[in-house]
């Protein structure tokens, strides 16, 4: 098993290096994330992550914010049919239309399949902790391991981790329970991404030695 998270990144720059829309950049990051699925199928990908947005996107004017989650939600309508589709993040900030919609896909997808597409929306390490806390301050005798990966926005330990569109940081979006996964940075604004692109970023990934804090072996 083989956990993937995308931080899908550069469509506002394509979108004007192209000379089009802001909603026919996240369009093409839409048609992108639908072959992107593929691929990871293809390599034996059993879940993939795709981070959405940080919470500090929500800050965006309302018509950016409507544009990357109709974006986002085509992505899921368009690929629910075949995979365990699930979500996660600071729902609060997300407007309740979208939810509702979310939960009915994931409702209709196929919880059987062995590839899940996973979606972590409004991610900020900060207000992730802050939430856990509130939810279970006064409830739990005291906070292990196992109780912080069970809320955590995402539940298990990420394997790789490839971002788009040039940055070399992670802006908030780090998954709080993955202390050993690999990070792959490219330069590309995410709708340029390819097949062999791809191929040449999980290559990298799979041949470096996972050590997890031990001595090689």
């Amino acid at each position: 098993m083989t956990n993937l998270m995308l931080l899908p990144d550069g469509m506002r720059r394509w979108s004007i290096e192209n000379g089009v829309s802001l909603d026919e950049g996240y369009k093409a990051m839409a048609d992108k994330i639908i072959e992107f699925i593929g691929w990871a199928r293809e390599e034996g990908i059993t879940t993939l992550y795709i981070t959405t947005s940080s919470a500090a996107n929500f800050s965006r004017p309302e018509s950016a914010v409507t544009t990357f989650l109709d974006a986002f939600d085509d992505v899921a309508r368009r690929s629910h049919a075949n995979c365990n589709f699930s979500f996660s993040g600071s729902l609060d900030l997300v407007p309740d239309r979208y939810l509702e919609s979310l939960e009915e896909i994931r409702k209709a997808s196929d919880t059987d399949s062995e590839f899940t597409l996973h979606y972590i929306m409004g991610m900020s390490l900060s207000r992730e902790i802050i939430g856990i806390f509130n939810r279970l301050n006064g409830k739990i005798p005291a906070m292990t391991e196992e109780i912080l990966t069970s809320n955590a926005y995402v539940p298990e330990q990420v394997d790789f981790l490839i971002r788009t569109g040039g940055a070399v940081r992670m802006s908030s979006f780090f998954p709080l329970m993955s202390p050993y996964a690999e990070l792959y940075f490219s330069p590309l604004l995410f709708p340029d991404m390819t097949r062999a692109d791809f191929d040449t970023a999980l290559k990298d990934l799979r041949q470096r030695e996972r050590r997890f804090g031990g001595y090689p072996a």
